[in-house]
């Protein structure tokens, strides 16, 4: 089960104990709509003829070519947009098609399967040439650049014709020919237009180049939701990375009710990657403000290799602006496993340590305002980790790990987030070569407002060593270094890959017997007085993200007591209270006993004590209520749930399976046909969908469903080639246990290169 899975689904899907398998035929057994047996890549047949754009799921409004000369350059906008124009012109939209670690990798597709297929790719990073039907054998450029516009990459004239955007994966929208005026009925206005013809009818402009949805998420996941389609890799649908989902289910779209954090207002793409800058040279500019239009992300690497260095000390103030929590949160004695003491921040903390034993240091890592995961996107090639350090008294190094090696690589034991694919031969995918994926065998992404715990186990040092001194980082570089190596190679010049430290903490901890009058042993410090409501706050947030981690974990019962103290610091929070009850009805789970749902429902009690109109903790008393046996009490609170926030996904998919199990199958069609309309790649709402819509004898709309299902749903026999990979990579065992621990002595986990990994021509 990957490390990033839905706690809702983790915790919650079991508790109904509504079954949900051998619903479609052959879903048990594998095959695809066409029943073809699935496990593996093959090499794709031809892409069908009269589909200019496969295999991209981009199109044209008349289903034509635009020829590249349609397309206005960014230097027609620059006269009336000229900050706009300068930003943009550093951005990574700008530098789409160009940027050499997105190069390297579009050009193995394209010596592997043919220009042709590079148009998947190409649809988000150079649409001219997609469109202008340079991407075939015939044109007379078979190597990038392909137009006279794709140093442009993602520019002006692409984002403002973009009339539709739908949420199948990887450049499903749909683009009309770039035009800079539109009559009142909207009708384009084709052919050379002067900034006078603009200035004097600007309602005209705004209508041809502006439209609602460029301000709507969905307009954003057209590119930022992946699908490698079976035109594409000849194998089946296969999801990738989709930070609009992740979005949409976070807190920050105040959409969904499941999150650990909300926030007070809805926050979108535009929210973080496009806020007001003040402008002095703009025309759209309204009351000195616009839209940014740099889009600060992720990428320090590829503005530096174009000698923009003020986006990339941009994008590193971005990355470093409290995106990211570390707290060295308490030590562990690994004898017995007892928590010593919880680590105090800014003060030096007293504990019962013994020269020579050996103990775990926890570390919570907490997503804060990615509102969706870390690494979001490219994870298989991003490179995020921990690097912990202890010293002792005299400055000299007790344990280290995470640390760079002379040559830039990093150690191979240290504690990275990240994601492993596989080709159909169990070879990792080190160049992000999409088209060969056939299974995720490992992803410990952190979501949006959740948590991990990291451990470091160390030695106390003996005698005299004085405070030890330990400090965590989260650092954060655009791809491994292995892979930066090999762009250089290819582009026979150095490619500067920057390390940003993302977060950082330090806490000093001393031998008991140095404090004199010590506190009791595993206590710390005390402040004299009692902590003020904001210290108390700020501590429930430490307990609560601890928590958090230790639930994602399957950690459940050590979970709800973290829970617990957060509540004992916060007591009017309901949420954690409610988070109590989640991990207790997890712990139900893997007992016979009932006793965590007693637990469970004095928590959601005194929960809805708090607020009985919070729908969070009514939508856990509804799962409650359903673990119960209370299966139509749970369905109506659902309902009621349900139609407060319509579009989450988990609301709707409980309310639907408990219907389900109520016989009322009309209306468990159209809560799964609403979590369709939000995720049309919900493999699970058409798993129902298919017998419930034959039961009700709509036996073609019960064909589709499953049609659509057996395309969305991860192949079930490709954990096989996981298996594979990690028998015959026995160092990644460790990092599989979700609680493990790095030490002195864990493997080491170097890139897999050569034969082990997927090949590169």
């Amino acid at each position: 089960m990957p490390r990033s899975l839905s706690i809702i689904k983790l915790v919650l899907v079991v508790a109904t104990g509504i079954a949900v398998t051998h619903l479609c035929g052959t879903a048990a057994s594998g095959g695809r709509a066409d029943g073809a047996a699935e496990v593996g890549a093959r090499p794709p047949g031809p892409l069908p003829a009269g589909e200019p754009f496969s295999p991209s799921n981009a199109r044209t409004a008349d289903g034509k070519l635009i020829p590249a000369e349609q397309f206005f350059p960014a230097s027609r906008c620059a006269g009336c947009h000229k900050d706009t124009h300068a930003a943009w012109a550093e951005s990574l939209h700008r530098n789409a098609a160009r940027e050499p670690f997105y190069r390297e990798s579009a050009d193995i597709l394209l010596r592997q399967r043919g220009i042709e297929f590079t148009r998947h790719c190409e649809s988000c990073h150079t649409p001219v040439a997609l469109f202008s039907g340079a991407l075939t054998k015939a044109s007379p450029r078979q190597q990038a650049p392909f137009t006279e516009l794709d140093d442009e990459g993602v520019t002006c004239a692409v984002c403002h014709s973009i009339t539709e955007a739908r949420l199948d994966g990887t450049g499903s929208y749909t683009i009309r020919r770039p035009t800079l005026l539109a009559r009142e009925d909207g009708t384009p206005v084709y052919g050379e237009v002067s900034d006078a013809q603009i200035l004097s009818d600007v309602p005209g402009h705004k209508r041809a180049v502006m439209r609602p949805l460029l301000r709507q998420p969905e307009f954003c996941a057209t590119c930022h939701k992946v699908d490698a389609p079976a035109a594409l890799n000849g194998y089946k649908n296969v999801r990738g990375f989709s930070a609009y989902d992740e979005w949409q289910q976070s807190g920050a779209s105040r959409e969904s009710v499941g999150s650990f954090y909300r926030s007070d207002q809805r926050m979108d793409c535009r929210s973080c990657h496009m806020p007001k800058v003040e402008s002095a040279d703009d025309r759209a500019a309204k009351q000195g403000v616009i839209a940014s239009h740099r889009w600060l992300g992720a990428n320090t690497a590829a503005p530096l290799f174009y000698g923009q260095v003020r986006q990339a000390e941009m994008v590193k103030e971005f990355l470093s602006s409290k995106v990211v929590g570390v707290d060295i949160f308490a030590l562990r004695r690994e004898a017995t496993g007892e928590r010593v003491m919880a680590l105090a921040v800014g003060a030096t903390n007293y504990a019962p340590l013994v020269p020579g034993e050996e103990v775990t240091a926890e570390v919570v890592v907490s997503n804060r305002k990615a509102a969706h995961s870390l690494p979001p996107e490219v994870r298989d090639l991003y490179e995020l980790w921990v690097e912990f350090e202890v010293l002792d008294g005299e400055g000299r190094t007790v344990f280290s790990s995470g640390s760079l090696k002379p040559d830039g690589h990093l150690d191979e034991s240290a504690h990275v987030y990240k994601t492993i694919l596989l080709d159909q031969a169990g070879r990792t995918l080190t160049r992000h070569q999409i088209w060969t994926t056939t299974v995720k065998a490992y992803d410990n992404t952190i979501q949006a407002g959740r948590s991990d715990v990291a451990r470091f186990r160390f030695r106390v040092p003996g005698g005299g060593a004085g405070p030890l001194t330990l400090r965590a980082r989260f650092n954060y570089r655009r791809v491994i270094q292995e892979y930066a190596d090999f762009v250089s190679k290819m582009r026979k010049r150095p490619v500067l890959n920057p390390v940003v430290r993302m977060a950082e903490a330090e806490v000093r901890v001393a031998p008991q017997e140095g404090a004199g009058a010590a506190p009791p042993a595993g206590s710390r410090v005390a402040a004299a007085a009692r902590p003020d409501a904001e210290e108390q706050a700020r501590q429930a947030r430490r307990w609560n993200d601890y928590g958090i981690g230790l639930l994602e974990q399957a950690q459940f019962g050590p979970a709800a007591a973290a829970f617990r103290r957060a509540s004992e610091l916060k007591p009017r929070d309901q949420n954690l209270l409610v988070n109590v009850a989640i991990a207790e009805l997890r712990t139900e789970q893997f007992g016979l006993a009932r006793e965590q749902l007693r637990k469970a429902r004095e928590a959601l009690e005194a929960a809805l004590a708090i607020d009985p109109a919070d729908a969070r903790t009514r939508f856990y008393w509804a799962l409650l209520l359903r673990s119960e046996g209370k299966t139509r009490e749970a369905a109506d609170v659902l309902a009621r749930v349900a139609a407060e926030f319509p579009r989450d996904r988990e609301v709707q998919r409980q309310l639907a399976q408990t219907l389900y199990a109520l016989g009322r199958f009309g209306e468990a069609i159209a809560s799964f046909e609403a979590i369709a309309s939000v995720d049309p790649t919900d493999a699970g709402a058409y798993q129902f969908l298919s017998p419930l819509y034959a039961r009700l004898g709509r036996r073609e709309e019960g064909a589709r469903a499953r049609s659509l299902f057996l395309r969305w749903r991860d192949d079930p026999l490709a954990d096989t080639i996981a298996a594979r990979f990690f028998s015959a990579n026995p160092q990644w065992a460790d990092e599989r246990v979700w609680s493990h621990a790095h030490t002195a002595e864990s493997a080491g986990r170097p890139t897999l290169t050569g034969y082990r990994a997927a090949p590169e021509r």
